[in-house]
């Protein structure tokens, strides 16, 4: 049976062509594709490739801005507000994270919110921005209204995922990455893409009915994780992501695989927090290695081998992936290769299949 695996610079190189072929700037493109790459490379396939397809879409109906005017609505000396002009979210993420990181090294903590946006990929590529300056990161987004409220079952808010990363020392950065819903919407739409079932307990129909048909699930709802707690986190990412900054909320917010000619306008927020504000940072990150140390020594359940930390899987497996690539399915090939054909790419995602 064949297998389709690709090495991180040829998805990269293949994703810039394709954002610049229409009409992405060489340094937005090679940003949006390192994105989508590094989701692939840290085992979140439903944030990986499998997107691409979504914002080419979108970039060739006018849903997102290839050149978008991003600009600073207001600013204080710890705090900033973006206007992405429906760029793509990851090109407007970055330069907020970027504000954030660069106020938080003269206050001590700073945020950054964004409005008129679109889907930035996976929320720990920005916190894990904070790391290399000894800080500690946090981002959030809200998303299109796929998942129903405890106790619902109407589509109302999005999986609007949290991401908190903080700095230690021998062992790898602590990186929290989820969404709020019980399993993230890419993974329904991949397989939705690959024509795979999912299990009962990720989402419903549109009735109520759990389900284990994605086509369903995504007319459906998703369910939140633990009842009620994923309930309200995802009200409250809606509140500093959306309400606060000024962008949409809950069924307000857009699509991002139909309406190729309509922007999603979702919102961000970000915090930065220098550890230098409030300690030494390598009395800090030698405090976290005997945190993780004692926390990995204590008792384990049966059948655990190891106790692992928040990122911990998620580190391993770019080790391994860095060296072998990574595999995408046959649904995902298909749509790169009708986005190769579209625009005459030179990449070509026929050579990745290995048989």
């Amino acid at each position: 049976m064949s297998e389709i695996i690709v090495q991180p610079e040829a998805g990269r190189q293949f994703c810039t062509e394709a954002f610049m072929a229409l009409n992405v700037p060489q340094k937005d493109a090679e940003l949006v594709a390192d994105n989508l790459v590094e989701a692939e490379l840290r085992g979140l396939s439903s944030h990986g490739l499998s997107r691409t397809i979504f914002y080419v879409n979108k970039l060739a109906g006018g849903g997102f801005k290839p050149n978008p005017d991003i600009k600073k609505v207001q600013e204080r000396t710890s705090s900033v507000l973006f206007d992405a002009d429906n760029s793509l979210g990851a090109v407007a993420g970055k330069r907020a994270m970027q504000a954030c990181i660069e106020k938080a090294k003269q206050t001590g903590i700073a945020c950054a919110a964004v409005n008129n946006s679109n889907h930035f990929g996976i929320a720990a590529y920005y916190t894990m921005m904070a790391l290399e300056h000894d800080m500690i990161g946090i981002s959030m987004c809200n998303s299109v209204a796929k998942m129903s409220l405890f106790g619902g079952i109407d589509p109302v808010i999005g999986t609007n995922p949290i991401s908190i990363a903080v700095p230690a020392g021998n062992h790898w950065p602590l990186v929290f990455d989820a969404a709020t819903s019980h399993v993230a919407l890419g993974k329904i739409m991949v397989a939705d893409i690959e024509n795979k079932q999912i299990p009962e307990n990720w989402a419903m129909d549109s009735e109520g009915h759990l389900t284990t048909d994605p086509k369903a699930a995504l007319k459906g709802a998703l369910l939140p994780f633990g009842g009620y707690k994923g309930s309200g986190l995802a009200i409250m990412v809606d509140v500093f992501t959306a309400v606060l900054s000024g962008a949409e909320f809950g069924m307000h917010t857009q699509e991002l695989r139909s309406d190729p000619e309509i922007g999603q306008g979702v919102g961000f927020w970000f915090g930065a927090i220098d550890i230098a504000a409030f300690q030494d940072p390598a009395h800090f990150k030698a405090r976290m290695d005997q945190m993780i140390d004692e926390f990995k020594a204590t008792r384990k359940a049966p059948d655990t081998s190891e106790i692992l930390m928040p990122g911990e899987p998620e580190f391993a497996i770019k080790e391994g992936l860095l060296k072998t690539g990574f595999r995408i399915g046959p649904g995902v090939l298909s749509n790169l290769v009708s986005i190769r054909d579209r625009y005459n790419l030179k990449t070509n995602p026929e050579d990745w299949v290995r048989n």
